[in-house]
């Protein structure tokens, strides 16, 4: 499994490359952009940890869903980060 550093950077590489941002657009200011693609990857984020918080729910002793909430918690996290 990769670190959540690794996984909020794919996350937003990913979002970059397919909304075709990876470069910079004339009207479009690369701050602005970033900003833009990381509120996407929070949002994508943000949905994994709502459908895991229900399992976690459902299921409180299921130790792999908590693993998995913990991770995406984290990998939210690194996302502010960058």
């Amino acid at each position: 499994m990769i670190t959540p550093k690794e996984k909020a950077s794919q996350l937003l590489f990913d979002i970059q490359v397919r909304t075709g941002c990876v470069k910079s657009s004339k009207k479009t200011p690369v701050r602005l952009m970033q900003m833009r693609d990381k509120l996407i990857a929070s949002f994508v984020v943000d949905e994994i940890i709502e459908l895991y918080e229900f399992h976690a729910i459902s299921d409180p002793n299921n130790k792999r869903v908590i693993d998995t909430l913990n991770y995406f918690d984290e990998v939210k996290q690194e996302i502010k980060k960058l």
